[in-house]
């Protein structure tokens, strides 16, 4: 930056009065870039430099008005020319106040306060600080609050003399508290309550580290309710999560980064804080440096736990979608799989076929070579059933409803599960009535419940000993119009404070879980008429139970078999 433009919150002190009274001040204009009000640093009616609020006044980007002469801002030559000659005749005073029509970037008109003040009151050339607020708004309402006040003058001058002057007591009144109130916005304290409520938390260090000025959202964010209350909570170990995952003190946390070389420039980071109810909330922190005047680092805290958990919850979306993606992909597989593996079955049936032909007669002599061609039939033949039960349940089906036997589709379910069952070394017992038990419902549809209940079952009892892992299976008859399947295990169970909500989609306990499984499940049984419950009361281990609509003559047959 040179000299010509540096901002007026870098210049040099003229005098060593000034410069004694600069440092019995505490910098609140070290902040005045972000004020809400427009500052510039004009010379010869040109703008030096310009806040980044002042650029926002006007509709700038901040920097844009660096520059640029004073007329871009007035609306009319004449104001420009006429507050040229008003600040002229004025220079030799503190300062000069007024009120403007000034016209925006889109030429757009707004009404602004303009306070200004020579450098050098002796220098007519002097440069010259400006404070720009956007009135517009009180100018409407002062306007219309004039109107008002004229339409009752009218009226207590229809009355009495007493009133009359009541009413211009009044009116001094008003005028002076307003004057009052002018001279109270340009004074040092406007800038103290503006920094004490600013809308971030803010924390100033000394250049030992040592917390010395604090705002009042920052007492909020931290849960204190007087300074007193912050610097206990500031000195308590264990409140403060640092970057690198240890727990130490928020006092102890600025003191060691005011002291490090990062506290050289500007530092971003995020920190936890545990406030006393034990949860935890995610401070986003700003730490920018702070020149002279003993002081060390300025920190902006904001509270960013929302933020968090939102982009939280956003990721794992995407993973589960990834998930889903990857399910999909090997349900394409398997089905590519079944497929080219019938080929080679068959062909080993017909050249089983074959040998039976070729050996004929020979096959009654050695009954020892026809129980092993029985054998390789039977292995073959129960491959191919498990290959036709992997197609069909990988495969596109039509939402027509079937009449099934649930019993055989439950013995399907569990021939499909085989390998699954062999690994997790899970024995499986099937109980079901005399009877055929037909329901009326999407077969694959159904066999998807029963896998994901079977498979949640494995992988529950993964930890208890061999000889315990057992997954019982019941079909019962429910009634004359429904039958109910309940599968159970002795594993892990379902905490009680779960239970409603392992249906909820995207909910898992698993590390690996989707979260979506039993969710579909409980959609696919109300979608057939049953439901999907978790059965409680269970001192161990966990029992899912669904039931489904029977066929019409099955629950006919129900009904006179009760009646009997």
């Amino acid at each position: 930056m040179t000299a010509a433009t540096r901002s007026p919150l870098h210049a040099p002190p003229r005098t060593k009065a000034s410069l004694r009274l600069r440092e019995a001040e505490f910098p609140y204009e070290l902040v005045l870039e972000n004020t809400v009000v427009g500052i510039c640093y004009l010379h010869d009616r040109h703008i030096l430099w310009a806040n980044a609020r002042m650029a926002q006044i006007f509709g700038y980007e901040s920097g844009k008005l660096d520059g640029q002469s004073v007329r871009l801002l007035y609306s009319t030559q004449a104001d420009y020319e006429e507050v040229g000659r008003m600040s002229a005749l004025s220079c030799n005073r503190p300062g000069y106040t007024h009120e403007r029509l000034m016209a925006t970037k889109s030429g757009e008109l707004l009404w602004c306060l303009l306070s200004g003040r020579m450098i050098d009151p002796d220098d007519a050339h002097s440069r010259s600080v400006w404070v720009v607020q956007d009135i517009t708004d009180r100018k409407r309402a002062g306007d219309q609050l004039r109107r008002a006040n004229q339409r009752l003058e009218e009226t207590i001058e229809r009355r009495t003399l007493n009133l009359r002057r009541s009413n211009e007591a009044l009116r001094a009144e008003v005028e002076r508290r307003r004057a009052a109130q002018e001279l109270s916005v340009e004074s040092r304290e406007k800038y103290r309550a503006l920094f004490r409520h600013m809308p971030l938390g803010v924390l100033v260090t000394n250049a030992e580290g040592e917390i010395v000025e604090i705002n009042r959202t920052l007492q909020t964010y931290l849960g204190a309710g007087s300074r007193a209350a912050f610097d206990t909570l500031a000195r308590e170990p264990h409140r403060v999560v640092a970057p690198d995952g240890s727990a130490q003190s928020l006092a102890a946390l600025v003191g060691e980064h005011a002291k490090s070389s990062v506290a050289r420039r500007v530092d971003r980071f995020e920190i936890g804080w545990l406030a006393a109810t034990g949860k935890r909330r995610d401070i986003s922190v700003v730490a920018a440096p702070m020149s002279g005047h003993g002081l060390g680092v300025a920190y902006a805290l904001a509270d960013v736990t929302e933020q968090r958990r939102a982009r939280d919850r956003e990721h794992a979306q995407q993973a589960a979608l990834a998930h889903a993606s990857r399910l999909s992909l090997m349900g394409q597989m398997a089905s590519a799989l079944a497929h080219e593996l019938g080929q080679p079955l068959n062909a080993c049936q017909s050249y089983l076929g074959g040998l039976r032909h070729r050996l004929g007669e020979e096959l009654a002599d050695r009954p020892e070579l026809a129980q092993a061609l029985d054998k390789v039939a039977g292995h073959l033949d129960q491959a191919s059933d498990i290959i036709r039960n992997v197609r069909g349940f990988v495969a596109r089906h039509r939402p027509e409803l079937e009449n099934v036997d649930l019993v055989a589709l439950a013995r399907q379910t569990t021939a499909l599960l085989d390998v699954q069952l062999r690994a997790g070394q899970v024995r499986t017992q099937l109980a079901t009535p005399a009877a055929t038990m037909l329901v009326r419902c999407h077969p694959v549809e159904i066999q998807q419940v029963l896998v994901n209940l079977l498979v949640n079952a494995i992988e529950a009892m993964q930890e208890l000993p061999v000889e315990d892992r057992v997954v019982e299976i019941a079909i019962v008859a429910e009634g004359r119009a429904k039958v109910s399947v309940q599968i159970s295990d002795p594993g892990a169970g379902v905490p009680p404070e779960l239970a409603e909500r392992i249906f909820e989609p995207y909910f898992t306990t698993k590390s690996s879980g989707l979260g979506m499984g039993l969710m579909i499940c409980r959609t696919i049984v109300e979608s057939h008429g049953g439901s999907l419950r978790l059965q409680g009361g269970r001192a161990r281990g966990a029992c899912f139970r669904f039931t489904l609509p029977v066929v019409r003559d099955i629950a006919q047959d129900i009904a006179r078999e009760a009646a009997r």
